[in-house]
């Protein structure tokens, strides 16, 4: 009887080039297919784009050939000329160097009847000094305003806020105060 081993030993093995082979050709196998691919994807957008644009393009209405019977002394219409763009540049607007505007009226505005809670609001402002000066200004009138930091897109305002105001008579009072005093103000209905 020979004596052969049972098992092999694989300790000692070592390791073959053969493996590293088969990976580096199956991952340049992969990497190629999705070259050729994307190559076919991007081939087929750019076709898709131009027959896109190809056909939001208005199609030019093609000429219609007229036979006259009779050649008279009719001459042809030459096709219109848009001649803005030679026109534009000749003409000349004179602007006033001051802008004399009418006094607006102050007209009373129409008091409010509906029942419900309402703010008034003077001003919206991205500096916070001019809602303080504002806010001061309505102070020395009488009426009581807080100014709110509000963000928005990004940007932050303050706005100018007279309420929350329950009595219909005191808020018709505020807007009437603040109209005289030439400060526009936007009404906001908050609740019931």
């Amino acid at each position: 009887m020979s004596t052969t081993p049972i098992g092999r030993d694989f300790k000692r093995a070592g390791k073959r080039g053969r493996t590293e082979f088969h990976f580096n050709r199956e991952f340049f196998a992969g990497l190629g297919l999705g070259l050729i691919v994307a190559a076919g994807v991007f081939v087929w957008q750019q076709q898709a784009m131009h027959q896109a644009a190809d056909a939001a393009e208005p199609a030019q209405p093609k000429p219609q050939v007229v036979r006259r019977e009779s050649v008279g002394t009719e001459a042809e219409e030459p096709p219109p000329k848009y001649g803005f763009y030679d026109m534009l540049p000749r003409s000349e607007v004179v602007v006033p160097e001051t802008d004399p505007k009418a006094p607006v009226p102050n007209l009373p505005s129409t008091p409010i009847e509906r029942p419900g809670v309402y703010v008034l609001q003077p001003g919206v402002f991205k500096n916070l000094q001019e809602a303080e000066q504002l806010q001061a200004k309505l102070l020395r009138l009488g009426v009581r305003s807080i100014v709110q930091r509000v963000a928005i897109d990004n940007d932050v305002f303050h706005r100018l806020r007279v309420g929350p105001i329950n009595d219909l008579g005191e808020l018709n009072r505020y807007r009437a105060t603040l109209q005289r005093a030439d400060i526009d103000v936007v009404v906001i209905r908050v609740g019931d």
